[in-house]
């Protein structure tokens, strides 16, 4: 058994009583380029990416820290029963269709653990009760609804929001989750003069709040668009472009 977790905080509080290994998705690709020839190839563009707009994050650490736990999900076993733990917000949504990418061969039987709190919560508002309570009502994907979460990955890769959006529209009574992601995923590009959902709500907010201080800032989005999953740093990155934008 194999349960792939949305990230460390859910590492952290994992209940010792559910057996099997773990790998954690430590991802956000949500930000940055995914678009690569192969695997090998993204690895290295990560990477790049990550370690020159995160701080704190050194080149050549993603191979370290990322890769090793992306590696035991390729090198499941055809008979390992595989769950996701993964919420409904598109920073995790990306990160799940990137991972059901990689199980994309696989045989065995994969499960979607959803948490039973709100987009704002999440796992992290779940006990260790209620976190062996998801497990035990896991979904267990048809095939089906496995090749469409796969194929999720390659359309955000493409990129293709359109057919995504009609996708998740065909699927909401399979995958009800599917379509409000991918409606943020497409609120999210910048076109002519809009700079995306998020850019956007981070000028309003700033507006209402009347303040440039960024935890007041991040709060009031984390709270209002909380179907984004973003963390403080992929905030914070929005907001210091958002005003480098303005400054020039």
């Amino acid at each position: 058994m194999l349960h792939v977790l949305n990230g460390d905080s859910l590492a952290s509080s994992f209940p010792a009583s559910l057996r099997g290994e773990i790998a954690v998705a430590r991802e956000c690709l949500v930000d940055g380029p995914v678009q690569a020839d192969s695997i090998e190839e993204l690895w290295v563009i990560r990477d790049k990416y990550l370690s020159k707009n995160y701080d704190g994050v050194t080149e050549g650490e993603y191979f370290k820290s990322v890769v090793p736990e992306f590696e035991k999900i390729l090198t499941a076993s055809q008979e390992t029963q595989v769950y996701l733990w993964f919420e409904n917000d598109l920073f995790c949504q990306v990160n799940l269709w990137f991972v059901m990418h990689l199980l994309k061969k696989h045989r065995g039987s994969v499960y979607l653990v959803s948490p039973t709190t709100d987009l704002i919560e999440g796992f992290g508002g779940m006990n260790q009760l209620q976190l062996e309570q998801a497990y035990r009502d896991a979904k267990l994907l048809t095939a089906n609804e496995k090749h469409i979460l796969s194929h999720m990955w390659e359309l955000y890769e493409r990129p293709d929001v359109s057919e995504a959006i009609t996708l998740s529209k065909q699927v909401i009574p399979e995958l009800p989750f599917l379509y409000p992601a991918v409606a943020a995923w497409k609120e999210s590009i910048p076109h002519g003069e809009y700079l995306g959902k998020p850019k956007e709500a981070l000028k309003e907010l700033s507006a209402q709040l009347d303040t440039d201080d960024f935890g007041k800032i991040f709060r009031a989005f984390h709270i209002k668009y909380p179907i984004y999953g973003y963390g403080d740093l992929q905030v914070k990155r929005l907001w210091e472009e958002l005003k480098q934008e303005e400054s020039e």
